[in-house]
């Protein structure tokens, strides 16, 4: 009779925490190369280490992005990059923080990706989302950027806690 009961109450404690688990939001935005305004300053007043290939970066980058349906701006996402050329890999270790500005307020994330000295786009990345303000407070979740056919492809995935 003991195993039956402690059955019903695990069943009856996975159903209640099924029940009050946040739904998922996922917001698909997109935006292409004309809707990037970037600037790039380079760091150790411009030493090189070969011809091109400088031993960091700081990147700030803006781009107005759409919904994937429409063609209004739906947010702004502002992109602040930590470059540093690592001698043993010779690739940049990028270390990034975006912010989405919605009108009803901000989602951000943080994360680190490698780039290829002269390759001029991040790789595809995952990085969490390390928080919100406004109507996006207490999230958390998953932001993804792809790039294919001259389009960067974004998804927002969040929670409220």
């Amino acid at each position: 009779m003991k195993p039956i009961l402690l059955i019903c109450v695990l069943l009856a404690l996975s159903a209640y925490n099924q029940h009050n688990r946040a739904a998922v939001t996922v917001v698909s935005l997109n935006y292409q190369q004309s809707d990037i305004q970037k600037q790039f300053d380079t760091l150790y007043n411009h030493q090189q280490t070969d011809a091109g290939v400088y031993k960091g970066f700081i990147e700030q980058a803006l781009a107005v992005c759409h919904r994937n349906t429409d063609t209004a701006p739906a947010a702004t996402q502002d992109v602040f990059s930590s470059m540093y050329l690592n001698l043993h890999s010779g690739q940049y270790d990028c270390v990034t923080t975006t912010v989405f500005q919605f009108p009803d307020g901000t989602i951000s994330a943080t994360g680190v990706f490698n780039l290829t000295p002269g390759d001029t786009i991040a790789p595809d990345h995952d990085f969490p989302i390390t928080g919100g303000a406004g109507g996006y407070e207490g999230i958390s979740g998953k932001y993804t950027r792809k790039y294919k056919d001259g389009v960067y492809h974004v998804e927002l995935q969040y929670y409220k806690r």
